[in-house]
């Protein structure tokens, strides 16, 4: 047997021929004849406990797999990396023994035994499906539509029945997301909202009123207890509702010492963006000013202007202060004018006391003769008597309404913001039911210019049709006269 040359440079190959002996044949031999095996270069190997020599157990894999159930429905086997490829899905199925040694496959979903953390996987992965699935039917349908034009009447039932389900299913995870959340009955994202408002008032509210209680002590007795209930049930029903809107998730706080809770986000953007315009203005200028905020869009602080500001609040403090100095000289001289007419009525020597009376009133005259009005140096005792009897009165009143009006103080200020708030998100949807009334307006008069158009079409259309009809019948007499011209023409040239 010729060599073959492209084998000629491998390594340790063996160019020698085969050689098989055989013993020579001996007829009084009884022992069984062997194959002279010649001895090998390579030595036997130890037995290496890292190779399985143990053979195939068929039988053992086949009922290892037995209760698997393969879905190759739509799975791309090739190896195009082009597109997503979708693998096969396995499902086993539980096995049970019987007495008799002999085994049965249970149902797919006959799982008794299945855990909290399974049923969840298994349920995410039917819910992925199933989205997979809608949407291959979604695509099936359009394209269906598209080549049909008409739709199928049992087609639009089923897609309503599935909508139906899938809203059902829907609901019973939302309702086993708030059941999970809050353990309580399971209930939509609404309802909650509105048990949340319509509940009853939080603790911190409770805490807050029975701190104040502790702070005044028993300066609230005679303080209405409906009164402060309402305004807390208020404030905690503006809570739940800022909270529903996503207001107190940025706490901002207007002083270091108010620690109430987060304020209303409206009014503070705004003051914030005034003081933010003022100090850009202040700083850098007219050209880097901002709008303050809604109200104050197109309004614009200086440095001059703050100047001026600064000029006219000194001036007005140095005015009130000024004024507030001549009452209290105008107030002293009256008191001292009052004081000496009633000595003088109830002394026995009228004429040291008019003598005194009128120095006094020599010397406040100095005084008081610019500042005091004229109408205090005419009261009477009577008067200044009534008069101080009707301010007593009023700060009795004041002082009896004084533990309602400090009862009420932690509780007004973030009421009238949150006020404020309301206000602007009450001006806000007034807007927006002005920009949809205009809406619907609009649209009804589209509508009442397409019925018109159509109208319009239709009468044209009876128009068109009858100028057809006039103009097939002319055709036709027309062609009758044709027709006869032509048979004289033939008759005349025959």
């Amino acid at each position: 047997m010729a060599f073959n040359k492209k084998y000629a440079g491998l390594p340790d190959l063996d160019i020698a021929p085969d050689i098989y002996e055989t013993p020579e044949l001996t007829d009084g031999s009884t022992l069984a004849t062997a194959t002279v095996r010649s001895s090998s270069p390579f030595q036997d190997e130890p037995a290496n406990p890292d190779i399985d020599r143990q053979r195939l157990q068929p039988d053992q894999a086949r009922s290892h797999f037995l209760p698997a159930r393969l879905d190759a429905r739509d799975v791309d086997f090739s190896d195009s990396i082009a597109s997503r490829r979708k693998s096969y899905k396995a499902m086993s199925r539980r096995r049970q023994r019987r007495e008799d040694g002999t085994e049965v496959l249970g149902d797919v979903s006959d799982e008794e035994d299945e855990s909290l953390e399974r049923k969840l996987a298994r349920l995410r992965r039917e819910a992925e499906e199933l989205k997979e699935e809608l949407a291959t039917r979604k695509a099936q349908r359009n394209a269906q539509s598209d080549s049909a034009g008409a739709d199928d009447p049992g087609e639009d039932d089923d897609k309503g029945e599935l909508d139906d389900g899938v809203l059902e299913l829907s609901r019973a995870l939302d309702s086993l997301h708030t059941f999970s959340r809050d353990g309580a009955i399971p209930v939509t994202a609404e309802e909650i909202l509105s048990q949340k408002l319509g509940g009853n008032i939080p603790f911190a509210v409770h805490a807050a009123k029975q701190r104040n209680e502790a702070l005044h002590g028993s300066s609230q007795s005679d303080v209405p207890v409906g009164l402060l209930s309402n305004a807390a049930a208020f404030d905690a029903r503006l809570t739940l509702l800022e909270a529903a809107l996503g207001i107190p998730n940025t706490p901002i706080f207007h002083s270091s010492d108010d620690n109430i809770g987060p304020q209303p986000i409206l009014p503070t953007l705004s003051h914030l963006s005034l003081q933010l315009s003022t100090l850009t203005s202040t700083l850098t200028g007219p050209a880097a000013s901002i709008p303050a905020g809604p109200s104050q869009a197109h309004s614009t602080v200086t440095t001059p202007h703050i100047e001026a500001l600064t000029t006219r609040i000194r001036k007005l403090t140095a005015d009130a202060d000024a004024l507030s100095s001549a009452r209290r000289r105008a107030t002293e001289a009256a008191r001292a004018v009052i004081a000496a007419r009633i000595a003088a009525a109830t002394s026995d020597h009228p004429t040291s006391t008019t003598a005194n009376t009128a120095n006094i009133t020599t010397a406040t005259t100095t005084t008081a003769t610019t500042e005091a009005p004229p109408s205090l140096t005419s009261l009477t005792a009577t008067e200044t008597d009534s008069a101080a009897s009707e301010q007593a009165a009023k700060i009795q009143a004041l002082y009896t309404t004084l533990p309602t009006i400090t009862s009420l103080h932690p509780l007004l200020p973030s009421v009238l913001e949150r006020l404020r708030s309301l206000r602007a998100i009450h001006a806000g949807a007034t807007r927006a039911a002005e920009d949809l009334d205009a809406l619907e307006e609009r649209q009804r008069e589209m509508k009442t210019e397409i019925e018109m158009w159509r109208e319009g079409l239709g009468v044209v259309e009876g128009k068109v049709r009858e100028a057809e009809e006039a103009m097939r019948g002319n055709v036709e007499v027309v062609g009758g006269w044709v027709r006869g011209l032509e048979a004289r023409l033939e008759g005349l040239g025959g």
